[in-house]
């Protein structure tokens, strides 16, 4: 559920501002809003000092060689040396680069010292490099000058021209090359010096990352400080007060009331206004849990004055994972995964194995009831033939083996889908005394007419005789009671804009046959690899190269899949099912002002 929230405003005396900051940090409760834009010295040297040390750890490797010994240090001289270090590889790099591209270009001319050309330009003697074009050669228009062939470099012919007299003869045909500022065993020396002294700072690198987690903790130091000082910046002060505002979670006031009289602060508690951006904060049970890793994956939240769908959305969406999945093979194989990485990552968010773990169940279950197993069909693990199974399960099982019957279930699902959406809807404007709560009765019987339809002309299935007068009385109601009287004048373009709204609640229903389609393809890919493979499993030889393809070929279906899931599963939470619900995912994460380092 969404939890409620109370707008809070705190009024202390100035001399206590800094301690009634500490307090309500250490708190954890309070999501703070920025009376004034934050500005000040203190703010943009605390920024600063932040991102310098952010950049800092940015270069340490994640991971430490084996035999690199742990170093020492203060993480304050630590983050400075990493700092000379980034300015150094910078330099080497660049270095390094700028050499590559010179010895690609003028390797070919051999080693020569500049210098020595530039003395002799002076006394009359002009040695000048060019590049020519394939089949081309420089053209002096001097006939004394001498013009020698030297070879390829990077990009073109090159040539060296040599004349006497006053100044360079003038040459046609080919472009000039600007003396380099090196000689070629200089240019070298360089580029041997660069590629060493890299080497040596990603050896420190790897010493300073024996220390890293020690970095990390100065990055909370700072970033501490950073919010500290941007919320002090952000609150407004007057006559020896400052106040601070914010929103804080209903169930917590009571620690704020209590620590109100303790510190001297004036507390006012008010309900947040429709107009006002509230940030969310959604509070789960064991059933909606798991959602929480895919809000937090995909980074998305309802907003505050919106419906929290958590458990509906969940129940959807591993069904349409198993149904675009649809191998037991592959459940199982995302089971084990899962299961071994959470005794592997005892600290990691549980949230998250509890959402991998109904996934690949529901897709087990769904793989069973088809009888997929890698794009084979086994009878000895066939349901459908198992008389310990019973009867309802077995038929089931059968029936989903129909093409045509999935279509239908995928129609099924649309209708069920969007009927919740619209159920829902309608009770929250019954809630809010909306006349606009009929029209969602309307938007219900269009949708059901709307599945009655997709039915019969993809699948050929009788509609029924109610279901015109059906779509009528729900236009009718649409028609009536989709605006508000008040609201007739500024959003009379809803009436013109009827008939697209009509048609896109039959390609919502119709869309959701993606689900069929999606899953049948990964089916299609696993079946006709099997059998292109199958003349090869005679010999030893053969099953080992059938094995290798198939190893890469359902790894390119799972990932297919997966991609699926991506795009499909959650689009028609995020999107149809949505926009039907009105959730328009506007929500803002509530992000208490709290202290990241724990002591």
């Amino acid at each position: 559920m969404i939890t409620p929230m109370k707008k809070v405003t705190i009024l202390c005396i100035d001399s206590l501002k800094t301690k009634t900051l500490e307090e309500l940090r250490s708190m954890g409760l309070l999501h703070v809003i920025h009376l004034q834009s934050p500005t000040g010295s203190d703010l943009n040297y605390a920024k600063a000092e932040l991102q310098r040390v952010q950049k800092a750890i940015d270069v340490v490797p994640s991971k430490v060689k084996k035999e690199v010994a742990p170093i020492t240090g203060s993480p304050d001289s630590l983050i400075s040396e990493l700092q000379n270090l980034i300015a150094e590889r910078k330099e080497d790099e660049d270095t390094l680069a700028q050499m590559k591209v010179d010895l690609a270009r003028y390797d070919v001319f051999g080693d020569f010292n500049p210098s020595q050309i530039e003395a002799l330009a002076e006394k009359g003697i002009f040695i000048r490099l060019f590049e020519a074009e394939k089949n081309k050669k420089p053209l002096p228009d001097d006939e004394s000058a001498l013009v020698q062939y030297y070879g390829k470099n990077s990009v073109a012919d090159c040539f060296v021209v040599i004349n006497r007299g006053e100044k360079p003869a003038d040459v046609k045909m080919a472009n000039e090359l600007r003396l380099p500022s090196l000689s070629l065993s200089e240019m070298k020396s360089k580029l041997s010096y660069a590629e060493k002294s890299l080497k040596k700072i990603e050896s420190r690198l790897q010493e300073i990352a024996t220390v890293k987690s020690s970095l990390k903790e100065q990055l909370l130091d700072v970033s501490d400080d950073y919010n500290l000082k941007e919320v002090n910046a952000g609150m407004i002060q007057n006559s020896g007060i400052a106040m601070i505002q914010g929103f804080c979670p209903e169930p917590r006031l009571a620690e704020l009331k209590a620590m109100a009289p303790k510190l001297g602060w004036g507390l006012k508690i008010e309900d947040p206004s429709e107009e006002e951006f509230v940030p969310t904060l959604l509070s789960y049970n064991k059933a909606s849990r798991p959602m929480k890793f895919l809000y937090d994956i995909i980074g998305i939240s309802p907003g505050y004055h919106e419906m929290d769908v958590s458990l509906v959305f969940l129940a959807f969406f591993s069904v349409f994972f198993a149904m675009i999945v649809g191998d037991t093979v592959y459940g199982i194989l995302f089971l084990i995964i899962t299961l071994i990485a959470q005794a592997k990552l005892p600290k990691a968010p549980k949230a998250a194995f509890h959402f991998l773990i109904l996934m690949s169940c529901t897709t087990i279950i769904w793989g069973f009831l088809n009888n997929s197993f890698l794009g084979f069909s086994p009878a000895a693990l066939d349901l459908a033939q198992k008389s310990f199974v019973p009867e309802f399960v077995r038929k089931a099982a059968l029936w989903i083996r129909e093409a045509s019957n999935v279509q239908y279930l995928c129609f099924i699902l649309a209708v069920i889908h969007l009927t919740i959406a619209h159920v829902w809807n309608f009770i929250l404007r019954v809630k809010s005394r909306s006349t606009t709560a009929i029209a969602q009765i309307g938007w219900l019987f269009s949708t059901w007419f709307m599945f009655f339809l997709a039915s019969n002309m993809v699948l050929k299935k009788e509609m029924p005789e109610f279901a015109m007068p059906l779509f009528i009385t729900g236009l009718v109601l649409i028609v009536l009671f989709m605006v508000p009287p008040k609201d007739l004048k500024k959003e009379w373009i809803s009436f013109p804009m009827l008939i697209f709204d009509v048609v896109n609640n039959f390609v919502d229903i119709i869309s959701y046959i993606r689900l069929f389609a999606v899953g049948m393809a990964g089916v299609a890919i696993a079946q006709a690899f099997n059998m292109m493979l199958s003349p090869l499993f005679g010999s030893a030889v053969g099953i080992a190269v059938s094995v290798i393809a198939l190893f890469f070929v359902h790894c390119l279906n799972i990932a297919l899949s997966i991609m699926g899931v991506a795009v499909h599963a959650l689009r028609l939470n995020t999107l149809e099912f949505s926009n039907h619900l009105n959730l328009q995912w506007s929500g803002s994460e509530f992000t208490p002002f709290v202290k990241q380092k724990v002591n």
